[in-house]
């Protein structure tokens, strides 16, 4: 199946993050070469392959989003130190519930793009059993990333 709309969690799915302290990060971050960016107590890693999956997605006619539990303004900063803020769709954070922020995505790109998407046509990525389940119960396909992929590169061969 050919899916249109792709949501990703970002913690430990796209970005992995070491942290000094256990404390919120806090910005500013500096990128560190491509795939690093650094602030006084965290150092935080964008898997490798994220920029080419995203941008393969976007060739095959697909709407990439984020669907995220941690702090907004923090992401943000962070996706844009990384340079890729303006390839994702509508992304939601907070403490909503996975499948909801799929949900609300989904009107979203209804709203402002005119396009209907069914939630069988979503795929989303977590590092978490909870929030695949999540996704699953609202109809989108779900991969728990670690288990049911182990790489970004081998999602590259769902994006047809």
């Amino acid at each position: 199946m050919g899916y249109r709309l792709y949501v990703f969690d970002l913690d430990e799915t796209l970005w992995c993050a070491d942290m000094d302290e256990i404390c919120p990060m806090e910005g500013p971050f500096k990128l560190s070469g491509t795939h690093l960016a650094r602030c006084n107590t965290a150092t935080v890693r964008l898997r490798q392959g994220t920029r080419k999956l995203m941008r393969s997605i976007h060739r095959h006619g697909g709407i990439c989003s984020l669907a995220c539990r941690a702090d907004e303004s923090i992401c943000n900063e962070l996706l844009d130190t990384f340079g890729i803020r303006d390839l994702f769709f509508h992304p939601r954070y907070g403490l909503m519930e996975k499948g909801e922020a799929i949900l609300e995505v989904l009107r979203e790109i209804r709203r402002t793009l005119g396009v209907v998407i069914r939630s069988d046509e979503v795929l989303f990525v977590d590092d978490a059993p909870a929030n695949t389940a999540e996704a699953r119960r609202v109809g989108a396909t779900a991969l728990l990333y670690g288990r049911d992929i182990r790489n970004l590169r081998e999602l590259r061969n769902l994006v047809v």
